[in-house]
């Protein structure tokens, strides 16, 4: 929502924390090594089958799927409203309030 209002991030990801090195978590391996049956699925498809077959099983499964954080579907929506500041020196926010300006204009309009 930061971004979406022209806002710039500021720690939602830890890979733009301040840290020295990143680190790699095999997630795979960590929920085996507590005793559930993990595994690494490739894609959709590839989901919904492993999510099938863990329906059968009588352990607790853990299925880890690589995602993008910053695409979305569009999709859903959210329950609360973060507003577009007026008064910005960013350029990002300047563009994301003339494009909610221009927005709700159109709404008025119908």
């Amino acid at each position: 929502m930061q971004k979406g209002t022209g806002g710039a991030e500021f720690n939602n990801l830890y890979a733009s924390s301040r840290v020295e090195v990143q680190p790699q978590i095999d997630f795979v391996a960590h929920a085996g090594a507590m005793g559930a049956h993990a595994e690494k699925a490739t894609g959709i498809a590839d989901l919904e089958a492993r999510l099938a077959a863990a329906r059968g099983r009588d352990v607790p499964t853990v299925i880890v799927i690589d995602t993008d954080p910053y695409p979305g579907t569009g999709a859903g929506g959210h329950w609360w409203d973060v507003a577009v500041p007026e008064v910005s020196a960013r350029a990002e926010v300047k563009a994301a309030r003339a494009a909610y300006e221009k927005a709700l204009s159109g709404q008025r309009s119908d």
